[in-house]
């Protein structure tokens, strides 16, 4: 008897295995059907996307690569690109791309309908913000002051866009020229190409008669929309497959409520498993979304019964010990030491500057950050002058250090101009440029010399002089005494890089993702043994996402009830998606430290809704010391 509940629970575990099946039907050139696949956390959402993909390989691989045909798949990261090739062995057949990279490779060739579009699109703005400007009662306030300049940027690209001949657009880029595309651009126009032009659209049944879209809930609207139009029209010659999971829509310029706009025909087969987290964990967030979408998981059979506990800390406090203090409580309630260890467990703050503060990079994000010219490369660590120091300088310390000649010479062989195939080339004496290059190296060490620790300025300036490494123009000017004429990047870099270079080795290691933080929005679709989720309003400067609203600490605005009363999102909705998102990382045990002025109003509410109960709860009251401020 006990033997045959054993083998119910465990086929309980395939519970979800008709979907793939299902989709597979979808797929089939007889056939063929729309879908939308819903997929709560941990259920394999990528799994079964990777294996859809995989089943179009052997059943229709070869006919569309002779017709020169490729299957989009549309994924939200670079991150998420990279995994999903990996899995897939790079095959050509499969066009992996993130939405913006996808829509510029359809619309890049078309110039005279970008310059067309965009000579418009000014035009209408501009037309916009001068009918507000000539309605401001204070033409010297802020709002109209940054409204005027916004009108004069525009007027001078409009006025240049005569003389661009071909624009140019990079995804992880800024793109700040005048004959460049901004982010919005490429989705703008992209979507408005594809839903208003027939030719547009042929080119893309033509070329991807199936796209697959991965977090489709976070999926911008306008090429929904779009791609929902082009559906309709050919139906039995483009065939498009959305993954996602509406409680996981954390951006704002998603499709809302996109599960209830999914057009009529189309497949939705759902997914019900969650294969990730343990019993307790799945419990909570259930619960969590119970009142958005009342859609609930199920946790494996043979899963772990898990451990979840919510800190509220009332006050200020030192939040780097408060929180060393919550994954000591977590150690001795789970039995598990991993939660002692600096990597052992995953948190989860809002912004990265909260990580900037705990990890002790702030003086180097903070001028970089608030110039609002780095964004992208700031997130990824790919700001040229950053790079160059951490990938190239900080291995050269390394291995010197570690007394590893052999690592020496590679790196330099490797990168300094110095010794470069062409720097040989008429030298009768090649020793003296080996001895110059080993000189170069010898004067950059120095700066460590007696555990001293440089500055990034400092290295730099080595570097400036010694010619050891090529260096960008930028550097020049950062380094330069006369700074009356420098632009934005340039004072905002050159006060970054005061830092000493420790603490541009810990901006590396977090952009990188060898630390223990990451951001709530940063981990969708990971999953890690042990997660602490920090939710600090105070510290925070977005307006988005508010936990004190969410726990009942903070009252709601008029917005937040106008908002509500006809449909719309809230900051409360918004801030409850991102609270499952966040908890359902985690698989074993789960950490959550909120930060208040009203520990009760907190407690009352996780009880009350039935988030946690009362004995997962504990309150810290520890006030922060003056040294500590």
């Amino acid at each position: 008897m006990t033997e045959n509940i054993s083998k119910e629970k465990n086929n309980d575990n395939h519970i979800d295995d008709h979907v793939d099946a299902t989709i597979r039907q979808c797929l089939s050139s007889e056939n063929p059907q729309s879908f939308f696949m819903f997929a709560g956390a941990g259920s394999g959402k990528t799994r079964s996307l990777v294996n859809t993909l995989l089943i179009i390989q052997k059943t229709m691989g070869e006919r569309l690569s002779a017709h020169a045909k490729q299957v989009a798949v549309i994924t939200y990261t670079n991150a998420a690109c990279d995994e999903i090739g990996r899995r897939l062995q790079y095959n050509s057949l499969f066009a992996v791309s993130t939405i913006h990279s996808f829509l510029w490779e359809l619309i890049k060739i078309h110039q005279v309908d970008i310059k067309e579009w965009v000579k418009n699109q000014l035009k209408e703005s501009i037309t916009e913000l001068e009918e507000k400007q000539s309605k401001v009662r204070d033409p010297n306030g802020k709002t109209a002051v940054e409204r005027a300049e916004k009108i004069k940027r525009k007027k001078e690209r409009l006025a240049k866009l005569e003389t661009v001949l071909r624009f140019s657009y990079n995804p992880n880029g800024d793109n700040i020229a005048y004959d460049s595309l901004d982010h919005s651009e490429v989705i703008k126009m992209g979507a408005y190409f594809i839903s208003t032009e027939e030719t547009m659209q042929e080119i893309l049944i033509g070329k991807h008669p199936i796209l697959l879209i991965d977090e489709s809930q976070d999926t911008k609207k306008e090429l929904v929309d779009a791609l929902f139009s082009v559906c309709e029209k050919h139906k039995n010659r483009f065939t498009v497959g959305m993954f996602g999971d509406t409680m996981q829509k954390i951006y704002s310029d998603g499709k809302d409520n996109l599960s209830e706009c999914i057009p009529t025909g189309w497949v939705k087969p759902a997914k019900i498993m969650n294969h990730r987290s343990a019993k307790r964990i799945v419990d909570l967030a259930n619960i969590i979304r119970e009142n958005i979408d009342n859609q609930s998981q199920k946790a494996r059979s043979d899963a772990e019964d898990g451990v979840v506990r919510l800190f509220i800390v009332e006050g200020f406090a030192n939040k780097d010990e408060i929180e060393k203090q919550c994954a000591e409580i977590m150690s001795e309630a789970t039995n598990d030491v991993e939660w002692l260890g600096e990597n052992g467990y995953k948190s989860l703050i809002l912004e990265h500057h909260m990580a900037a503060n705990r990890f002790v990079f702030s003086n180097l994000y903070k001028p970089l950050n608030e110039s609002k010219k780095f964004d992208t490369p700031l997130r990824d660590g790919t700001i040229p002058e950053l790079s160059l120091l951490t990938n190239i300088v900080s291995p050269l310390v390394r291995a010197y250090n570690d007394k590893n000649d052999f690592e020496v010479a590679k790196i330099i062989k490797q990168h300094s101009p110095l010794l470069e195939k062409q720097a040989f080339e008429g030298k009768s004496n090649q020793i003296e440029l080996l001895q110059q290059a080993e000189t170069a190296v010898e004067e950059l060490m120095v700066l460590w010399k007696d555990d001293k620790i440089p500055s990034c300025l400092e290295i730099l300036r080595s570097l400036s002089k010694s010619r050891l490494f090529n260096l960008n123009t930028r550097v020049d000017d950062i380094l330069s005494d006369d700074n009356e004429e420098d632009d934005e990047k340039v004072i905002a870099l050159r006060e970054a890089l005061e830092v000493s270079f420790d603490e541009l080795e810990r901006y590396s290691a977090y952009v990188t993702d060898n630390t223990r933080f990451a951001t709530h929005q940063g981990v969708k679709g990971l999953e890690f043994p042990r997660v602490m989720v920090i939710m600090d309003d105070a510290e925070s400067k977005g307006f988005l996402f508010k936990y004190e609203k969410l726990f009942g600490a903070v009252g709601e605005s008029d917005t937040d009830r106008k908002n509500e009363t006809e449909g719309k999102d809230t900051t409360i909705s918004r801030t409850t998606r991102l609270f499952y998102v966040a908890c359902t990382r985690a698989e074993k045990s789960l950490a959550v430290v909120a930060y208040t002025e009203d520990a009760n109003a907190v407690k009352n509410t996780a009880i009350s809704n039935k988030w946690f109960a009362e004995d997962e709860i504990c309150i810290l009251n520890i006030k922060q010391n003056v040294d500590d401020t």
